[in-house]
């Protein structure tokens, strides 16, 4: 009898485990940092995870929430413009941290898009730190800029200066790293400014950074004119948990 109720204990064991391994989520976001793809969909094992296409400069979530919650480990996701599917194959998405898609172009003409697959690491800063990372992903290489983060006229701070497109063979361990930066915690308007000059191509303003969290900048699309939309510049905050 013992031997019995041995091997039932051993089986349910066996079954909380299998149940709480299932249940275990990764988190990811998807961001269409291109000008040509109108709007990105993605399905994860086959399940729509996003409902409203991204147009050109939009992200999945809100701009301080932009994860979405999907089963950890080896899964087949499948991302699909209106006309054509992108990218249908399994990835590895880790419980650890998150990981953002990050879909970009190559050229300022008709191209192949490509995406990036980017590792975020979630530990948080230490204490009066914020952790930071900017993706130029403008294919307009005569685009040259300085990135700072402006609150009125007495605080300035440089992120990037003479920054150009991250290039068309860009990897993921070549960007996915955040940079810590000392911060008191205020309200800042991110600038992108022509390099050297005080021409502001796009902002966003009055951002309310945080003391200890963790931004992802993007710098994106082409230089308005007929037929595109302009730049764009969106600021994606990565929660911890």
């Amino acid at each position: 009898m013992k031997y019995i109720l041995l091997i039932l204990w051993m089986v349910l064991m066996l079954f909380g485990s299998c149940k709480k391994t299932n249940n275990v989520s990764a988190r990811v976001l998807f961001y269409n940092a291109s000008w040509s793809l109108p709007g990105i969909s993605a399905e994860w094992n086959g399940a729509s995870i996003i409902s409203t296409p991204l147009i050109p400069g939009q992200g999945s979530g809100a701009a301080d929430s932009p994860y979405i919650k999907v089963p950890a480990g080896t899964n087949l996701i499948t991302v699909k413009t209106a006309t054509s599917t992108f990218l249908d194959k399994n990835i590895y998405a880790t419980a650890a941290s998150g990981t953002s898609f990050i879909f970009f172009d190559t050229s300022t003409q008709a191209a192949p898009a490509r995406m990036l697959q980017l590792t975020d690491d979630v530990s948080l800063p230490d204490t009066f730190q914020l952790k930071y990372r900017v993706l130029n992903l403008v294919p307009d290489t005569s685009v040259k800029v300085d990135i700072w983060l402006v609150n009125g006229n007495t605080d300035s701070l440089p992120l990037d200066t003479a920054s150009v497109f991250d290039g068309t063979t860009v990897t993921a361990a070549a960007v996915q790293t955040f940079t810590a930066l000392s911060f008191h915690g205020a309200h800042y308007t991110v600038k992108i400014k022509k390099t050297g000059t005080e021409q502001v191509y796009v902002s966003v303003d009055n951002y309310p950074f945080a003391i200890k969290g963790i931004y992802t900048i993007i710098f994106s699309g082409l230089p308005p004119a007929a037929g595109n939309s302009g730049f764009k510049l969106s600021v994606l905050r990565h929660p911890a948990t």
